[in-house]
């Protein structure tokens, strides 16, 4: 069995945090209010601010990360070094219960780790400000060049997955899949079956790791991107390309996308707004499983 059970977060690194939480939320998306993080880059180092932020579109289970800084403050370095080679999604982090084992299954395949590595950030709750906690592992720090691949465990998922932010306009229920697009899509697959301890799904030239709490993860090859990803210019590969949000009624969305005058591709039985819409990443809607 995989340590590995979800995808936790999709992260995007934005230049405009608040120009890019109105696009989504003319999408139908409600978002979180703006939370500060500190953390630590090394085991044992003390926590610290790291200058940076974000603000979050909540499932009951996972959800995507919109990190930048308050008032569009100078973004610091880890921040600064994602913008400066594109805008867009540069995390992906799955979701695990058991990161010291995953972190020891990893190291005795000799996949370099961070470690386990603490991390929290301030959140605003109904009984006051909150500080939520984590435990995190990197993958492979020198060998990640589609981004910031990591696993994480709440500490303290009640301050993350409050009933009150989970609701959306658009009757989106979860974050249902992630993107990574390569020029070596069986190469990265084996790499991420490493990393997950699952094998993938092969097909129709995409490689698919269905994670047992519903989301999927999947390896597209770049020279499909025109195909795959109508309409958006994507940004150098490798690199985490898209995702897909599953709502409940998929033609009220694509009607609510219209009048709100996205510019709406048709992808199959999905639906997507380029990623010059939305701040870099190409953000594509599914109905119901």
């Amino acid at each position: 069995m995989s340590e590995i059970d979800h995808i936790n977060h999709v992260g995007m690194a934005v230049r405009d945090l608040t120009s890019t939480a109105a696009r989504f939320e003319a999408m139908g998306f409600q978002l979180t209010p703006f939370s500060p993080h500190a953390g630590a880059w090394k085991p044992g180092e003390a926590v610290q601010k790291l200058g940076s932020g974000n603000r979050c579109v909540m499932f009951a289970n996972n959800y995507l990360e919109i990190l930048g800084t308050e008032n569009n403050d100078p973004p610091p370095q880890r921040l600064a070094s994602f913008l400066a080679r594109h805008e867009g999604a540069h995390i992906i982090c799955f979701n695990t219960e058991t990161p010291s084992a995953l972190d020891d299954r990893l190291r005795s395949l000799e996949i370099q780790t961070s470690g386990v590595i603490p991390l929290q950030r301030d959140i605003d709750t109904p009984n006051g400000v909150r500080t939520a906690q984590f435990e995190r592992v990197q993958f492979a720090p020198d060998d990640s060049p589609e981004g910031y691949i990591q696993a994480a465990r709440h500490l303290t998922p009640e301050f993350i997955y409050q009933p009150r932010y989970i609701a959306h306009e658009n009757g989106c229920t979860s974050l249902s899949e992630a993107f990574v697009g390569t020029d070596d899509p069986a190469g990265f697959a084996r790499k991420y079956s490493r990393y997950l301890g699952i094998p993938a799904e092969a097909g129709d030239d995409l490689f698919r790791f269905r994670l047992p709490l519903g989301s999927t993860l999947t390896i597209a090859p770049s020279r499909r991107a025109a195909q795959l990803f109508p309409g958006s210019a994507l940004p150098p590969m490798p690199a985490v390309v898209a995702v897909t949000f599953r709502t409940r009624d998929l033609p009220a969305q694509r009607e609510r996308l219209s009048e709100r005058k996205f510019t709406v591709f048709e992808n199959g039985n999905r639906i997507s707004v380029s990623a010059e819409q939305a701040s870099g990443l190409l953000v594509m809607f599914e109905g119901p499983a």
